[in-house]
């Protein structure tokens, strides 16, 4: 195998993570970590999240790394220097831009990733425009499909800051577009020619340059009923209200 990194011909592949090992360790603390796949709900295994061997080289990495950093940057800050106007946050002093990059190259890894868990993530006739975004050769206003939201879950039962949603596909109101979970926030990226109407244009991201979002309950979103189906399917009866054994 070799690197996908732009003009790399590099084949020394590392275990480059989907999602960066960093917010592994920012939200894992001293529980464990939410993971939400297909069908099941549980721990998150392993804890610092998936890798997959044959995507990237060390150097490759590293270069998508700087924009990895800067995006946990912005979720150790978030609360401590966030501004709330109702439903309508603001983090000062962030690029909303920078942190649409970070999410362009999540999706990317999953998209040129074969590991199953990041199936439904295909980025199709724009892989190799992302890639060149990502590594500099274009800029992200290039890439006109892509608009990312962000926001940020609330919820009196639930600490989501502790989970991490994989990446898949999310269509959004007819649009292709993909969605994930990350430490507090919702994230959804639409890449489709297509535009969003013009009444969220002041919450794209990388079109307003602010990092800005809304909150959004916990227990009002779809996932949540997703999580609530899944945890019932997969429950286990206590040992004390089993049926009983007969004898022969």
């Amino acid at each position: 195998m070799r690197c996908h990194g732009l003009n790399c011909t590099g084949e020394k592949l590392i275990e480059a993570h989907i999602i960066p090992q960093s917010f592994g360790r920012f939200i894992r603390g001293k529980r464990a970590n939410v993971k939400l796949t297909p069908g099941r709900v549980g721990e998150a295994i392993p804890q610092l999240g998936e890798y997959d061997r044959d995507i990237l080289c060390e150097a490759c990495d590293n270069i998508l790394g700087l924009d990895d950093e800067y995006a946990i940057d912005i979720c150790r800050r978030f609360e401590a220097n966030r501004r709330d106007f109702g439903d309508v946050f603001e983090l000062p002093g962030y690029d909303g831009g920078r942190f649409a990059k970070f999410v362009l190259s999540v999706l990317w890894r999953a998209s040129i990733s074969r590991r199953k868990s990041f199936a439904s993530v295909d980025l199709g006739p724009y892989q190799d425009r992302a890639r060149d975004v990502l590594f500099g050769e274009k800029p992200l206003s290039g890439l006109g499909a892509f608009e990312v939201l962000v926001q940020r879950y609330r919820s009196i039962h639930i600490d989501t800051t502790k989970w991490l949603f994989n990446p898949e596909r999310h269509p959004f109101i007819g649009l292709n577009a993909y969605g994930f979970g990350l430490a507090g926030f919702r994230i959804l990226a639409k890449l489709d020619n297509r535009p969003l109407p013009a009444g969220y244009a002041p919450f794209v991201l990388n079109r307003s340059g602010v990092f800005r979002g809304t909150y959004v309950t916990l227990e009002n979103c779809s996932e949540f009923n997703s999580i609530v189906s899944i945890v019932r399917k997969n429950v286990k009866r206590p040992a004390a209200f089993a049926r009983p054994k007969t004898d022969p």
